[in-house]
């Protein structure tokens, strides 16, 4: 009997201390497992896979290094820009560096702060941004016979209201043509005797 509640509780002991490393349920892969599939698929730049296996770890496993780490590397994956969404890389950041209870703890800290920093730029409107992200305007450049018209992202109210200008005019034109060949169709018509 004794034998018996050994081997029981050995059984019961081992599936506790695996059930604490594993996933969800059964079948469900651990955290290590993740771990390794989502690095392995970020060195063969398989980013979709990466940020599944991210996402999935910091889901399942939000209090361990793994889950919080992984937090870290969907930042990352989200300024890639393949993948760009500065606003969710934002938060997955902001995720990582509010785990820090203590400040200062976590090994990429100074790179999460900048990282933040730089997506949380990249959020702005191209004016509001500051230095090298600063955006360059568009510039369109329209050709009409015997005209160049270089266009600057901010002059394109005064390029429409040009526009308007011009098709305005033409419609005018068009009118009054319209109505000048009416009057000379009604001079040249037959008259009724």
């Amino acid at each position: 009997m004794r034998t018996a509640f050994s081997v029981l509780s050995l059984v019961l002991l081992a599936a506790c201390a695996s059930g604490g490393r594993g996933g969800a349920g059964p079948g469900a892969p651990s955290r290590d497992l993740l771990w390794r599939q989502a690095h392995q698929a970020m060195h063969q730049d398989s980013s979709r896979i990466a940020l599944a296996a991210f996402q999935r770890l910091a889901a399942e496993h939000p209090g361990t290094v793994e889950g919080n780490e992984a937090r870290f590397y969907l930042g990352t994956l989200y300024l890639d820009p393949r993948n760009f969404d500065a606003t969710r890389a934002s938060e997955h950041l902001e995720l990582y560096l509010a785990a820090d209870t203590v400040g200062g703890r976590q090994v990429r800290r100074p790179e999460a702060v900048r990282l933040l920093s730089l997506s949380r730029t990249l959020v702005l409107p191209c004016e509001q941004r500051t230095g090298a992200l600063r955006c360059e305007p568009a510039v369109v450049t329209r050709r009409t016979p015997g005209e160049t018209v270089v266009v600057r992202d901010g002059d394109q109210s005064a390029e429409v209201a040009r526009l308007r200008r011009e098709v305005a005019e033409r419609d005018g034109t068009i009118r009054e043509l319209r109505e000048e060949l009416q009057r000379i169709r009604n001079t040249l018509a037959p008259r009724p005797r």
